[in-house]
């Protein structure tokens, strides 16, 4: 076992190494605070963070551990902007009911007449600009380069769970939720005017409305086809010379797209909805809210989750959500939503226990 205990040394002197480092970096992080502060400037810097990446990158050897190194460098980063912020938030107090603005420019994913662009809407009524992106990535990224100060993006559906897809790269962009709402869906098959059920062979939508419609899709064994978002779904259908094919698509769609609704309410479950959240920049984060949602990992050890969740018994855990750490084979990231009277030393404990906590928002329910 010597050659074990000579490996281990050596990783000991390597990680001794990498500590000294981190606290030259955060003590250089919090001059670039004090720098801010002199001169009024904001604490995220998208075009920075995506510099500091891209170099680290460039300069490893074994590109394999790239997403590794994007994982490290996005926690180095979050906690030097939390240095950043203690120096410069002076006006937290002043700031601490600030709520959501409007005349703003707010992104969505897909066409006008989707459930993203009902959602938002539904929130901003005619008081924001709204333009489309065709990803849920691209609308985060319009918020990294400042040309959106708001998205909205799906979370949840209350009969399909978690839209994975969001809650993998809401960390990777440091957008925070600010706030959301429950949308209620009701789908209906629609096609050109005209058209017969009987007649048609295959639906598109995109693939959380199939999954809501699975039943209906089965009942009539339609052939599905995959559309970026509902409202697409609509306009595929609305310019296809195919008399056997119709979009599912909520009723408004039909609407825009001059559609005829062959059959309403086709969804698995009645009362079906979507939670969206509406996401900013790190800088327009909300600091006061009856509701937070947390992301963290755990060390690989027995107990680590129970012994964790008994630290937010004083909270209501509305949600437990694990998703894979990429970096780590059979290790998890878990996401928490809770409500409950939140103040600085809230968590304190909860902190103390986990890995690579962070704050993905505080907001109102």
């Amino acid at each position: 076992m010597e050659k074990l205990k000579k490996l281990r040394d050596e990783i000991d002197d390597i990680d001794k190494q990498i500590v000294e480092l981190i606290e030259k970096r955060m003590k250089a992080s919090v001059k670039v605070g004090e720098v801010k502060k002199e001169n009024n400037i904001p604490i995220f810097d998208a075009k920075r963070e995506n510099e500091v990446i891209e170099k680290k990158i460039e300069l490893l050897k074994n590109k394999e551990l790239s997403n590794l190194i994007i994982t490290i460098f996005n926690d180095i980063m979050s906690t030097s902007k939390l240095l950043q912020k203690d120096l410069i938030d002076e006006n937290y107090k002043n700031d601490i009911n600030k709520k959501i603005e409007f005349g703003k420019i707010v992104a969505y994913q897909g066409r006008e007449g989707g459930n993203g662009y009902e959602a938002a809407k539904k929130i901003f009524e005619d008081k924001c600009e709204l333009i489309n992106k065709k990803s849920f990535e691209d609308v985060l990224e319009s918020i990294r380069n400042e040309e959106a100060y708001y998205g909205i993006l799906p979370l949840e559906n209350s009969s399909t769970g978690m839209v994975n897809e969001v809650l993998d790269i809401l960390v990777i962009y440091n957008c925070k939720i600010v706030g959301e709402i429950y949308l209620p869906i009701e789908y209906g098959l629609m096609a050109k005017s005209g058209a017969k059920i009987k007649n048609i062979k295959k639906v598109i939508s995109h693939p959380q409305a199939l999954k809501q419609c699975s039943d209906f899709i089965k009942k009539n064994n339609f052939e599905e086809l995959k559309a970026s978002n509902t409202a697409e779904a609509a306009y595929i259908v609305s310019k296809s010379e195919d008399d056997s094919i119709a979009s599912i698509s909520n009723k408004n769609a039909a609407k825009i797209y001059g559609l005829e609704i062959l059959k309403e309410n086709i969804e698995n479950i009645k009362g079906n909805t979507t939670r969206f959240i509406i996401v900013s920049n790190y800088d327009n984060a909300l600091k006061n809210g009856n509701k937070m949602t947390i992301r963290f990992s755990l060390p690989h050890k027995n107990g680590s989750l129970a012994g964790a969740l008994l630290k937010l018994k004083n909270f209501n855990l509305t949600s437990i959500v694990s998703r894979p750490y990429r970096e780590r084979k059979w290790q998890y990231y878990f996401y928490i939503d809770m409500t409950g009277n939140f103040n600085e030393k809230t968590l304190d404990d909860f902190k103390n226990s986990v890995e690579n906590f962070t704050i993905l928002g505080i907001y109102d329910e």
